[in-house]
């Protein structure tokens, strides 16, 4: 039997996905202390990036001008259990969008133009004309994000492929490749 994880454990793994990530992408970051406005913190070129972390278990049900696909919904303007803060602007540099059972992570410059949610979809969803704005999860890489701050062209580096989830009655957790 599984357990059900608490939110906060959620929120936990989450941001440890995060560091791990950048980690892995070449750049310096550390978790931060409980009670900060920020959760992950980015050492890059002798200046420190403040990261939110935001998390989701999984693609939800979107309704979308009649249609109705999976997607991931996060509240980014929002702090606390149930949303009862604001985030002013400049509490932090970057929010990082994760979802949780794909592992796969958003880096968004938080801006004032950030909106208060933000819809994406799984890696591969094909937008239909109508909806050429619809957004993936993976497209927006941590150098894309760090390009707004340091004014250069971002240098992708290759991401290696998410692990695979198998089911736990094969025996084995995660699938190598």
């Amino acid at each position: 039997m599984v357990e059900v994880i608490p939110d906060l454990e959620i929120g936990k793994a989450a941001e440890h996905l995060v560091v791990a990530d950048l980690i892995l992408s070449g750049y310096r970051a550390y978790l931060t202390e409980q009670g900060l406005p920020y959760d992950v913190v980015i050492d890059y070129e002798g200046r420190l990036y403040r990261v939110q972390v935001k998390a989701t278990r999984y693609a939800k049900r979107m309704p979308a001008r009649g249609a109705v696909g999976m997607g991931y919904l996060y509240n980014v303007r929002r702090a606390g259990k149930g949303g009862r803060r604001k985030y002013p602007d400049d509490e932090f540099d970057f929010v990082a969008l994760v979802a949780l059972d794909i592992r796969i992570i958003a880096y968004l410059p938080f801006e004032g133009k950030v909106l208060q949610t933000i819809n994406l979809r799984p890696p591969g969803h094909r937008p239909s004309p109508r909806m050429e704005r619809t957004r993936t999860i993976d497209q927006f890489p941590i150098e894309t994000a760090m390009a707004v701050f340091t004014g250069k062209r971002p240098v992708l580096t290759p991401r290696a492929p998410p692990l695979q989830v198998v089911p736990q009655d094969q025996g084995v957790l995660f699938d190598v490749a």
